[in-house]
């Protein structure tokens, strides 16, 4: 499964939020039951002890039984407070720095050259605006104009300005 790295560990080392790679294997918690391997789903009772992923982009030397670019990527602990009727109650989040790499936002994909690309101008689920200038970052994101594709497209002012609609127009041709 592709995955990318949403966080900062090692940025010296190339493991950084924006780090794409593939998982190589699950390693359990020690205290987790056993598990039905046959079982197209499973639910685990306690967190991965680390996720094995080989990066794409790495400088991490080779580890010791692990082929060259495969980094373990453990879980992290994050705290945050929220209000239930008179008080607050801390919860603890337990979870590795990682999530699928199919889909992701205009923000994650800065600095990347992807292909293909595919662009969705709808607007967004969170009800905010999209600027010709989150169409821009995911535009420029793809190897060339052949490699992107839009949907979600409505007529509206997002291409307004005269180079934006010439742009647009030769990505859609």
């Amino acid at each position: 499964m592709e995955v990318m790295v949403t966080y900062n560990l090692q940025t010296e080392l190339d493991i950084a939020n924006g780090s794409r790679g593939e998982i190589v294997d699950i390693i359990l918690h020690p205290d987790e039951p056993d598990i039905d391997r046959t079982s197209s789903e499973v639910t685990l009772q306690n967190p991965p002890a680390y996720i094995l992923v080989k990066l794409r982009t790495t400088r991490v030397k080779q580890l010791k039984g692990l082929d060259q670019g495969v980094v373990p990527v453990t879980v992290q602990s994050s705290f945050f407070s929220i209000d239930i009727g008179n008080g607050r109650q801390t919860v603890e989040r337990q979870q590795p720095h990682v999530t699928g790499a199919y889909a992701f936002t205009d923000y994650r994909s800065q600095g990347q050259t992807l292909a293909p690309v595919i662009v969705d101008l709808a607007t967004p689920a969170t009800g905010g605006e999209l600027s010709p200038f989150n169409a821009y970052v995911a535009c420029s994101r793809a190897k060339g104009r052949d490699t992107i594709r839009f949907f979600g497209y409505q007529q509206t002012n997002y291409f307004g300005h005269t180079r934006a609609r010439l742009y647009e127009q030769r990505c859609n041709d």
